[in-house]
């Protein structure tokens, strides 16, 4: 039996893809998460602390006072979780600093404000530094610093030698926690970061693939120009030169490509040799006068291959999908015409944008096929030829 595929995420990644912190917060209830992994991981860091010190507190028999502390203090814990789900936290902010320093502040309380209880909750104070690691740069950690001392002082009053390089030990271990962690999580992020982009990437022509393409479209709006362009008579390159000169033209034309392409425009391969553009607000006879431009850029190439295109605008009444159906049939009557030239398809252009007289309109006389416009003189030179296409 084949094995089963993990789930996938809204975001595009397997489940097992995802990082452990962000896998474990996922078990936090949805309200919890208000604000992203930082503010839901420090609403749990706040909630845990404060469970340890009453619990322990408890377990270690704390008198009248002391719990009225305690009691006192997990109240201010909570109106900070509660208040926590109506801030705006910004992603990769310092705001979520607030989180590790409201423990340690309630730690120092602790300690001022009991005896003989405090020094059971130390151990809650590297948990600060490992949030940090986790959701803070590393600099953050020396920001803590102080914050950390001063609890520690209050649950340790008494100073003296031997307590003073202690909590210089202890200050320097904290710091180097949260290094390490935040080092550990950027190398993650980094190697996460890359293999998704070589899973998105067309290793030939360093252009994005297919399933990035598929993501893509998904994003494209009404006012985008779809173009599929096809290598002409590829196959004679692979047969007549063989695999490698044909690998080396689909490089250099996907090089082309990413060289004339505006920054906001897309590209991808589709498959063999053929080439998928998404084009932002852009109107189709503002892709044809690009597609001449790279043509004859193109040809300067020496590569003695030429590339046949379809354009299909993205409409309301033509979403991305049909826009690359109507932009796959424009290419193939491009090729049907004799290649070397463009079409563009008119299926999902709105009614408005022409009259209804327009002999360019599907079905009137001189088109050659319902949902695309012939364009004579877009190749070299203006040339028309016997079959009056593009």
């Amino acid at each position: 039996m084949p094995p089963v595929a993990p789930a996938r995420r809204a975001d595009g990644r397997t489940h097992h893809e995802a990082p452990v912190v962000v896998r474990l917060l996922a078990h936090v209830p949805a309200w919890a998460r208000a604000g992203g992994a930082a503010a839901a991981a420090g609403r749990v860091l706040l909630l845990l602390g404060g469970a340890v010190v009453i619990v322990g507190a408890l377990c270690l028999g704390v008198d009248g006072h002391g719990l009225a502390v305690l009691a006192g203090m997990s109240g201010g814990m909570l109106a900070l979780v509660a208040l926590s789900l109506r801030v705006r936290w910004r992603r990769d902010g310092w705001g979520t600093l607030a989180f590790p320093l409201a423990l340690l502040l309630a730690l120092a309380v602790v300690g001022l404000t009991t005896t003989g209880i405090a020094t059971a909750f130390l151990g809650l104070i590297p948990l600060c530094f490992v949030y940090a690691g986790l959701f803070l740069p590393g600099r953050a950690a020396i920001a803590l610093l102080p914050a950390a001392w001063a609890s520690y002082v209050a649950m340790f009053p008494l100073l003296d030698g031997n307590a003073v390089v202690r909590l210089a030990i202890y200050g320097v271990t904290w710091w180097g926690t949260a290094q390490v962690i935040a080092l550990a999580t950027a190398y993650q992020r980094d190697v996460r970061r890359r293999l998704r982009t070589d899973a998105r990437t067309d290793v030939l022509t360093s252009l994005a693939n297919r399933r990035d393409l598929e993501e893509r479209l998904t994003r494209a709006v009404p006012g985008d120009c779809v173009v599929i362009a096809d290598l002409d008579h590829f196959k004679r390159v692979n047969d007549s030169r063989g695999h490698a000169a044909g690998d080396l033209v689909l490089e250099r034309f996907g090089h082309a490509l990413d060289q004339h392409l505006r920054r906001r425009d897309y590209a991808a391969r589709y498959g063999g040799e053929e080439f998928v553009l998404i084009l932002p607000r852009t109107e189709p006879v503002q892709a044809l006068n690009m597609l001449r431009a790279l043509r004859a850029e193109w040809a300067e190439e020496g590569t003695g291959v030429t590339f046949s295109a379809g354009i299909a605008l993205i409409t309301d009444g033509a979403p991305a999908g049909s826009a690359l159906a109507a932009a796959d049939i424009a290419l193939y009557r491009a090729k049907q015409a004799g290649r070397d030239r463009f079409r563009i398809a008119t299926e999902g252009l709105a009614a408005a944008r022409r009259p209804a007289a327009d002999p360019q309109a599907p079905g009137a006389p001189g088109t050659q096929g319902p949902g695309v416009r012939d364009h004579s003189s877009d190749r070299p030179g203006g040339r028309r030829d016997q079959h009056a296409g593009c």
